[in-house]
């Protein structure tokens, strides 16, 4: 392209030098809108182990797509580089810390630089779900108390009082009720099912959480479940978190804690795509957590997970393009 600078469109190799979906590898925080991260925790995973290596994994799943552009509606055509300024900020390496908190405490300083400080919108692949603590706490400081669209298994409501330790995959939500990063009454809960959910189930009563079972979630209709999820997040700045437990084994089995009778991926798929459509959710961040590549060796599981991954980046850059008055902010491909 040009003067030998950009992409090879017609191309499905893995190059080193292009990140997420192909987009550029950048730590320039200056003019982005978007930064796709990489966060390799794997400490508070409870049984099944390799989510450490989820982000590598997705990041090269994510390349293999062919292409950077992908029909809409109404003729349109989602081009999330042309919507926005996307970056892929790389992994945040945190494997020389030994405690969970230190390496909790060291992604925070990251997620500070891009979050509060530049008022970039994460996107950000797992990892265990501890994860998520750093861009609710960083968004909830910038924008304020967030709804929050959550898929998952499991309640992951456990509290101080439950488990005293500052930082584990059972925490990340009720740590940012305290701080006044989430709103519980604007946060739905879509998958909850299994053994585990009883242990904190009485949590979700008292915080005034919305709480959709798998069993519920599995005989409603996509448009039935997307009218109740923008009835409860409304038209605040609100973060997708997407466990993939969430889904049933058949679907993903690449998880630390898999439960059987989950969602259906396609479900999913719809279910995003109708609230994104309704243009009444105002989407600042996102993660997909939880995938443990090593359990999925033909990597079914994580193709989905990517192109899961892929929708919502798309409806990320397409929010920022509204936020930002309906004008481009092109993605820039800064190398040969």
């Amino acid at each position: 392209m040009g003067d030998g600078k950009g992409i090879e469109f017609l191309s499905n190799i893995n190059k080193d030098y292009l990140g997420a979906f192909m987009a550029p590898f950048s730590q320039d925080l200056e003019n982005a809108d978007i930064a796709v991260i990489g966060m390799p925790f794997e400490k508070s995973a409870p049984m099944n182990a390799s989510h450490k290596y989820g982000p590598k994994v997705l990041r090269e799943l994510s390349k293999n797509f062919m292409g950077t552009t992908e029909p809409w509606i109404n003729g349109e055509f989602d081009i999330p580089f042309d919507f926005a300024n996307i970056i892929d900020y790389g992994t945040i390496d945190t494997y020389g810390q030994f405690d969970l908190s230190g390496e909790m405490e060291y992604a925070l300083e990251h997620y500070r630089k891009i979050v509060c400080d530049h008022n970039i919108v994460p996107f950000m692949w797992g990892g265990d779900h501890t994860v998520s603590v750093a861009p609710l706490m960083t968004l909830g400081e910038t924008w304020g108390p967030l709804s929050v669209i959550h898929f998952d298994a499991h309640y992951d409501l456990v509290t101080e009082a439950d488990f005293p330790y500052p930082y584990h995959s059972g925490n990340m939500f009720t740590q940012n009720f305290a701080k006044g990063n989430v709103d519980p009454e604007r946060m739905i809960q879509i998958g909850i099912r299994g053994r585990m959910t009883g242990l904190v189930g009485g949590h979700a009563k008292n915080f005034g959480t919305n709480v959709v079972f798998a069993d519920e979630a599995r005989i409603m209709s996509p448009r039935e479940m997307a009218d109740q999820i923008i009835e409860v997040v409304g038209d605040g700045p609100t973060y997708i978190s997407l466990d993939l437990d969430c889904l049933d084994p058949v679907f993903n089995s690449a998880s630390s804690a898999v439960e059987p009778f989950g969602l259906d991926a396609n479900w999913i798929y719809d279910v995003l795509k109708l609230v994104r459509m309704s243009g009444k959710v105002n989407l600042v961040g996102a993660d997909v957590v939880e995938y443990a590549p090593q359990n999925d060796p033909a990597r079914t599981f994580g193709y989905i997970a990517a192109g899961l991954s892929w929708k919502i980046l798309c409806w990320l850059a397409a929010d920022v393009k509204r936020r930002n008055g309906g004008v481009n902010h092109p993605t820039v491909w800064d190398m040969a």
